[in-house]
């Protein structure tokens, strides 16, 4: 009989351990949120799953015009077991965010520069969103943007509206203007933000919008060239040292 027992502790113990070990170590939720004119757009929240912690330091991810949230390679996971939470937003026209207020689909390759123009409010709503879901977790008293062509200029708008600034912007083949996004104004306004600027080795025209958009920073604006010959998040695929280098750069601002 005691045997029997011993046998049925160990095997439960064996089966508790394996459980622990299985376990996700993080919390993944859908977010939603309906924009002004009623488009619907999507993002994906996932952050570390710690007893008891209610503040995370937020890396809020906004992809390549063409792409979706899906396409970062490593760099959400690198950026999870730094203890960040990661706010991944499919722009509008991408990914999820292709229904509009009649639930009609509508892709990025048929809207007009106006609807690209709502990528910054767009933004803002997800991130409300996230507020008004999490109201016992902080996200965005410290947190930081990592953008790839027309997203580094929507959060670069989309930052300059916030009351809490973003600590650091990190932007993947920046553009001065795209769509009718002009970032250099709104730039001028992110006092005591650093930039990282990141471009291919044969990104002419991003070298170009860097030397142009150094002079509107307020704080640093560091500029660093892959050896990677494409550009936008396909430099993240190519070269595969871009995502420990940009979250080693967040580690130096986020706590």
């Amino acid at each position: 009989m005691k045997r029997i027992i011993i046998l049925t502790l160990i095997i439960f113990f064996a089966f508790t351990n394996i459980e622990a070990l299985t376990a996700p170590k993080y919390a993944e939720k859908e977010i939603k949120a309906i924009a002004s004119d009623g488009f619907n757009i999507s993002a994906t929240l996932t952050y570390p799953k710690i007893k008891n912690k209610k503040e995370f330091p937020t890396v809020v991810l906004l992809h390549s015009l063409g792409y979706n949230s899906k396409w970062w390679e490593s760099l959400p996971n690198d950026l999870l077991a730094k203890g960040y939470a990661v706010l991944a937003i499919d722009l509008r026209g991408h990914g999820k965010s292709v229904f509009n207020s009649k639930l009609t689909k509508n892709s990025w390759k048929n809207m007009k520069n106006s609807g690209f123009a709502k990528y910054p409010d767009d933004i803002l709503a997800i991130i409300a969103q996230v507020k008004y879901e999490n109201s016992k977790k902080v996200f965005f008293n410290n947190w930081a943007i990592v953008g790839a062509d027309i997203g580094a200029s929507a959060g670069v708008l989309a930052a300059d509206k916030m009351d809490i600034h973003p600590k650091t912007i990190v932007m993947i083949s920046p553009v001065v203007k795209t769509k009718d996004l002009y970032i250099p104004i709104s730039m001028a306004h992110l006092d005591g933000v650093d930039f990282l600027s990141i471009s291919g080795t044969d990104d002419i025209a991003s070298k170009k919008a860097e030397s142009y958009l150094t002079k509107f920073a307020q704080n640093e604006f560091l500029t660093y060239t892959s050896d990677s010959k494409t550009t936008g998040m396909m430099m993240l695929k190519n070269d595969t040292s871009l995502s420990k280098m940009i979250t080693e750069w967040i580690s130096e601002y986020l706590n």
